[in-house]
């Protein structure tokens, strides 16, 4: 099958992922980057203003996936979320013969992650794989007819366990490790949790430094391997999602068990049908219940290290890699030819 795929391909997103899966199921394929270069940020970022809030690569992304379509002719096309792709690039590449994928990873009418475009466009896919239940009858109100629900993944040539025997352990070691963003509802959630264990904190991602609270347990972004020793290197990975984004689970909800971790998550329904409570994973509710529940078990090991086994077996036993992800979407796009 000839598949033209368009994401971004930085190490950790999901399009990286979905082109080693094009590779290993050896589908014959073209790839298109759609993250704008980080080259003279400034520059990009006055300009984008200028012309719509549209980096300066957004034409020639739009003019690279027409020419690429035609001269590929691609059976399929799987775009990843495509905040950055025209209405007339999607009407152009449109064919009886073909079939053009939503991968949608965020949620397309929430406009802090999102383009007012994004959802305007919905129409024009013949297939909308949603992330999160929960926008799937917006997606279908929008003018998609046919939407389906279609978790995210692992990868496993990087989400594994690494012992610590290979790697300086006192580097990521830590009692309680999140890897994502400060947000704003986020902030005191986690001044409540390290007033209850302190030094035990460890805090990846964007914008934690500047919490003058929080700013002592920040340790900087964690990518690639690195983000899979912060994960090793904890004993309890906290499995967030951004109720703004109508998230029911996040990436990191495969990725934390997929690297032997003991996860303990947001209470969600999405999450509660792929782990069973108690079982494979814990969940909390409320900021006492994180707090009561980060007490009890960073002081109950066996539970840990029962859990996390748990809940890895039932991870890497349930198809749930990103080379299955894209088997699926492969198996759906097909009906259409």
């Amino acid at each position: 099958m000839r598949v033209l795929l368009a994401g971004c391909g930085a190490t950790g997103h999901v399009g990286g992922f979905f082109l080693k899966a094009l590779q290993e199921l050896g589908h014959d394929h073209r790839f298109i980057e759609l993250s704008p270069p980080q080259r003279f940020p400034i520059v990009h970022k006055v300009a984008s203003r200028v012309i719509g809030r549209r980096p300066l690569a957004y034409w020639k992304i739009n003019w690279e996936m027409c020419k690429t379509v035609k001269e590929f002719s691609p059976q399929v096309v799987i775009i990843s979320m495509g905040n950055w792709i025209s209405s007339d690039t999607l009407r152009e590449i449109r064919a009886p013969e073909r079939c053009i994928v939503n991968f949608a990873t965020d949620d397309p009418f929430n406009p802090v992650v999102s383009r007012p475009s994004t959802a305007e466009n919905i129409p024009l896919y013949d297939l909308y794989a949603c992330t999160k239940r929960a926008i799937m009858e917006d997606v279908r109100q929008a003018g998609c007819g046919h939407v389906v629900f279609l978790p995210f993944g692992y990868e496993p040539s990087l989400h594994f366990f690494e012992p610590a025997s290979v790697y300086d352990s006192s580097r990521y070691a830590s009692g309680v490790a999140f890897v994502g963003g400060a947000d704003q509802d986020r902030r005191p959630m986690f001044r409540r949790l390290h007033r209850a264990v302190g030094g035990e904190l460890a805090l990846y991602g964007g914008f934690w430094n500047r919490d003058p609270v929080l700013r002592k347990y920040y340790r900087g972004f964690a990518v690639g391997r690195a983000y899979r020793l912060a994960l090793c290197g904890a004993k309890i990975g906290l499995g967030l999602v951004r109720r703004a984004n109508r998230d029911g689970h996040s990436m990191r909800t495969f990725e934390i068990p997929a690297c032997g971790t003991f996860m303990l998550a947001e209470r969600t329904e999405e999450h509660a049908e792929l782990f069973e409570e108690d079982r494979d994973v814990a969940y909390f509710g409320s900021d006492e219940e994180l707090v009561d529940k980060v007490r009890f078990y960073l002081g109950h090991e066996e539970e840990r290290v029962r859990m996390a086994r748990a809940a890895y077996e039932r991870v890497v036993a349930g198809c749930h890699t990103y080379t299955d992800r894209m088997r699926a979407i492969l198996k759906l796009a097909a009906e259409f030819l």
